[in-house]
């Protein structure tokens, strides 16, 4: 059994929300810290959430507002589609390692803007991953379907070296990744404090959610899949509680085996220039995100249903308790024991995206603010009620999965 801890310590109080303002409090920044140790890795993984505090009582620890999102009162609607890396970004230039060719010179100094830090290897987030639907009640509480978020599949890492020395290349990546939610998300966002939800400052959200992810060879490495009889190296990897954040700083310290590395991301707000850090109107809606993890040495998932492919329609247990001892190990309770092939690595993903206003109520968005009588919506809004949202879909690519 994998010895596993997690510690969350608030270093300082928030302050509370002043009435009605158009703004979220600065309070004092605070650093949340958990602690992994999990097989022969361990990680820390820092997150200080820049003393933003969208509204009175809630803060990087909590994810849901009162009780909870009541989908009959219902004031805004968006998406987020994301836009692939522009370059602009605070993070420090960082040594990613070629995946599984570690003999081949390393990139060094990259520029990890709109990437993915994975164990010692590096992924660009493309452009086209999408959070349709997203739907905010009056008391800023996120509610979004599992089908409504789709990403991108991740196959290359596209080098800058943040310092010129050395030239622009793509790397096709020998481990392909294609994640997919396994649960809907929640969360909190802060545009209820605006009296226009679209109006130029900044604001920001995070929400949870259950994410997996299949990793493919792209030389077709022969293998299989979890089941009851499942593969113990299956690519299928399951991370519970997952948080994705536009705002804060990360820092990933994780060592193996004599080897360490530290991750750094910062967020950059919705309508916010990454330069100035100041609201900018070339800047409008746009808006980067980012979430740093552990892949669990495995989960316990609850089996729906087993689609007429073989593949699984499942999700993650309520109850985890001590791990599982095989793959595909059953518990009294009826859950099944998934095996991580790659537990104990941490990651630390980021995106940089177009968040853009679908719909507002006219009634009022928000329980905190009075809407401003004319929220003009982008061009684009027309799209909710057309159904086109399929066309900017993805769906699961079908390799060989090892």
């Amino acid at each position: 059994m994998n010895k596993s801890s997690i510690s969350i310590v608030s270093l300082a109080a928030l302050a509370a929300l002043a009435a009605l303002e158009g703004t979220a409090t600065a309070a004092t920044p605070t650093t949340w810290v958990s602690n992994y140790d999990i097989n022969s890795a361990q990680t820390t993984i820092k997150f200080n959430d820049w003393g933003y505090t969208p509204i009175a009582g809630v803060n990087a620890n909590t994810y849901q507002i009162g009780p909870g999102f009541d989908s009959s009162r219902i004031g805004q609607i968006q998406h987020v589609v994301t836009t692939g890396p522009d370059g602009i970004t605070p993070d420090p230039g960082h040594t990613v390692y070629q995946d599984f060719n570690e003999q081949n010179p390393p990139f060094t100094n990259a520029n990890m803007d709109s990437a993915v830090n994975f164990y010692k290897w590096g992924y660009t987030t493309v452009a086209g991953s999408t959070f349709n639907n997203m739907q905010i009640d009056k008391a800023g509480n996120y509610h979004v379907a599992q089908n409504d978020m789709k990403f991108q599949f991740y196959d290359s890492f596209k080098y800058s070296d943040k310092t010129g020395a050395n030239p622009n290349s793509t790397y096709d990546t020998s481990i392909n990744f294609q994640p997919y939610a396994v649960s809907d998300a929640k969360g909190w966002c802060g545009s209820v404090m605006s009296s226009n939800p679209d109006s130029l400052e900044k604001m920001a959200g995070q929400v949870t959610f259950d994410f997996a992810f299949d990793a493919y060879l792209s030389n077709n490495f022969q293998g299989g899949g979890p089941g009851v009889t499942g593969n113990p190296n299956s690519a299928i990897q399951i991370v519970p509680g997952f948080v994705m954040r536009s705002y804060g700083d990360y820092e990933v310290s994780y060592t193996e085996d004599g080897y360490s590395t530290t991750y750094y991301g910062s967020a950059v707000a919705n309508n916010i220039n990454p330069v100035t850090g100041l609201p900018d109107p070339a800047y409008h809606d746009k808006v980067s995100f980012l979430g740093a993890g552990v892949v669990p040495n495995g989960v316990w998932i609850k089996i729906n249903q087993i689609r007429p492919d073989g593949s699984w329609d499942y999700s993650v247990a309520a109850t985890q308790g001590a791990d599982g001892t095989v793959d595909g190990e059953a518990r009294s309770d009826g859950t099944v024991w998934h095996f991580n092939a790659f537990g104990g690595y941490a990651f630390l993903m980021r995106a940089d995206g177009m968040r853009i206003l679908d719909y507002v109520n006219p009634t009022g968005h928000s329980d905190y603010v009075t809407t401003t009588s004319a929220v003009p919506l982008p061009a684009a809004a027309w799209l909710l009620g057309s159904g086109l949202f399929g066309l900017f879909g993805v769906t699961r690519n079908r390799k060989q999965v090892f």
